[in-house]
């Protein structure tokens, strides 16, 4: 009797570490930016709180520098298709799949950090119903500072532009090359550097984070803030993985999420200040913009936008007007 007994007990631990394991859910977060890019930190700290505030129910593990072979305009489908559980999609990368996306990645759309969170939140709404068409939905977004340009040498106004070999990573960046007389190429981060080495390019568009991560001084001499794009990231989540989670999970993972959105808000604006001082460290030039080169790029801005929203719906055109009323901007 006493044989069975031990035999009984011996079962339920088993039987109980078994479902202990069973419980537990890992998901591969596939992130585009290396692991000491603040977009990468802040995924981190994320998947950090989250195993630690689940006890260990969900483990969310990072591969930066899009270790998982997946490009940006691809990443909407494969959150939706299952291929990624979880993963950090630029919202102006997936215009191709989802137009209405690419509104916070418009040009010369915003000029400081309330208009871009403004704009994000007016979006909001709009985003969410979007993404259901792809299966997922967003967990927290974060920005970037806005993108200038890195060249080799001066740029002061629209005629300099033209001739310029430009990497960009965006239908943004596209369109104003093709209106600027810009030969853009839209290219992962990780081939522009073997790409300028080739003399394919010789210059970039990006943020001064960006920048940084790449040491753009080695290769090239100036970095104008234009400010075309601040650009959000979506960290997205597909909805049938979301919906395995026990219920006690997903709320504790909304709640460091909701979190995590107002920390990477405000720290944009930090980094971006860092970046440039980074940048002249090391010898490269910040120019600045003219009152007649940003006028010139505003017009170029209206004009790319009133292009664009005819192919984003009419979400887009309700959202651009309400933002235009309460900022008082142009469309």
């Amino acid at each position: 009797m006493r044989k069975i007994l031990y035999i009984m007990i011996g079962l339920i631990f088993i039987f109980g570490a078994v479902a202990e394991t069973m419980a537990k859910t890992k998901w591969d977060m596939h992130l585009n930016y290396p692991i000491g890019n603040f977009h990468s930190k802040g995924a981190q700290h994320f998947a950090d709180r989250v195993k630690a505030e689940t006890n260990g129910e969900l483990n969310i593990v990072l591969h930066p520098g899009s270790a998982l072979g997946f490009k940006g305009p691809e990443l909407l489908r494969a959150v939706a298709e299952g291929q990624l559980s979880i993963a950090e999609v630029p919202t102006g990368m997936v215009e191709g799949d989802a137009p209405l996306l690419a509104l916070t990645a418009q040009p010369f759309i915003s000029t400081n950090a309330f208009e871009q969170r403004l704009l994000y939140q007016l979006s909001k709404q709009a985003y969410a119903k979007d993404l259901k068409r792809f299966n997922q939905m967003t967990l927290y977004t974060s920005v970037w500072p806005f993108s200038g340009i890195y060249t080799q040498r001066p740029v002061s106004s629209k005629a300099d532009l033209k001739g310029l070999k430009m990497r960009v990573y965006d239908g943004t960046g596209l369109a104003f090359g093709k209106a600027t007389g810009i030969a853009a190429r839209k290219m992962p981060f990780s081939e522009v550097y073997p790409a300028m080495k080739a003399g394919l390019l010789d210059s970039m568009y990006t943020s001064s984070v960006s920048g940084v991560d790449a040491k753009a001084w080695e290769i090239l001499k100036y970095f104008t803030p234009i400010n075309i794009v601040g650009p959000v990231n979506m960290v997205n989540v597909n909805i049938d993985a979301w919906n395995k989670l026990p219920a006690k999970v997903r709320e504790t993972v909304l709640e460091i999420a909701a979190e995590m959105e107002d920390e990477m808000w405000n720290l944009a604006g930090d980094m971006d200040r860092k970046s440039r001082e980074t940048l002249k460290k090391n010898g490269m030039t910040v120019s600045t913009v003219s009152k007649a080169f940003r006028a010139e790029l505003n017009a170029l801005g209206e004009n790319l936008r009133a292009t664009w929203a005819k192919k984003a719906g009419a979400d887009a055109h309700k959202i651009l007007d309400e933002y235009y009323r309460i900022t008082g901007r142009k469309k």
